[in-house]
């Protein structure tokens, strides 16, 4: 006889943990930079079709975080704050949500490499090569890499070139899920990078030239690697301090 499967109890989320999930997304994925403000907070309420109330406990979730600035009065406003000059070391628990989101990344994007170099068009790849135009052009001076406002816009660019890749793999739920793990590459670190590395845009051209000779084995071998690789720097910037010793007693 077989087993018995047992049905799950279903767990309501608060609408603020919802409204709080879809503004981490946005800003994660880059569409809203450093700088930019949010709608009016009446207007933003009535995007997400829930009450000022609820959205203000999201908000101060985020404004704790470092997220946003909320500024109250005719001038103020809702703001994205820039990333940190000096990032503070995070605790274990941390790195493993990291990882967790690394692990999610690396097995959706593989999958999504793979299949667009069999489903890709024309259309898709001229868009890819001018997002990889734009992130050649924000990296190819010293200078330019830590010009704050050239990060914010590399990182959603970069974005938008691996979330081309998921529109071109023509699969709706791979291309959702490719979405939520770019948006929470770094949660709950927000943007990690205060200057972009000199090899922030390795991986690229190659993972491009894949996609254009339609070699999903390729394609997803240089994903994988790339993944891996931006997975390996962030986890550099934010790992633990080491904990000193305990001077001994004399």
């Amino acid at each position: 006889m077989p087993a018995r499967r047992s049905i799950g109890r279903v767990h309501t989320a608060a609408a603020a943990d919802v409204v709080l999930d879809q503004l981490r997304r946005a800003i994660g994925l880059g569409r809203f930079l450093p700088g930019d403000k949010l709608p009016p907070e009446r207007s933003l309420a009535d995007q997400l079709g829930v009450s000022r109330t609820t959205l203000r406990v999201a908000l101060r979730v985020l404004a704790r975080e470092g997220i946003v600035e909320v500024r109250r009065g005719a001038k103020g406003g809702i703001t994205v704050r820039p990333a940190p000059a000096h990032l503070r070391p995070v605790g274990e628990r941390a790195l493993e949500e990291m990882e967790n989101a690394m692990a999610f990344r690396l097995a959706v994007e593989r999958a999504t490499a793979r299949l667009a170099a069999a489903r890709r068009s024309p259309a898709d790849l001229r868009r890819l090569r001018g997002l990889f135009d734009v992130m050649s052009r924000l990296t190819d001076t010293a200078q330019r890499r830590r010009d704050p406002s050239n990060v914010a816009r590399f990182i959603a660019t970069d974005v938008s070139f691996h979330l081309a890749i998921a529109a071109a793999a023509r699969h709706p739920d791979l291309e959702d899920a490719a979405e939520r793990a770019l948006a929470r590459r770094y949660l709950p670190f927000g943007t990690v990078f205060a200057a972009l590395h000199d090899d922030a845009n390795d991986g690229h051209a190659e993972i491009l030239a894949a996609l254009s000779a339609g070699d999903g084995g390729r394609a997803e071998q240089l994903m994988a690697a790339h993944v891996q690789r931006t997975y390996r720097r962030g986890q550099r910037l934010i790992r633990p301090a080491p904990v000193p010793p305990i001077p001994a007693r004399r």
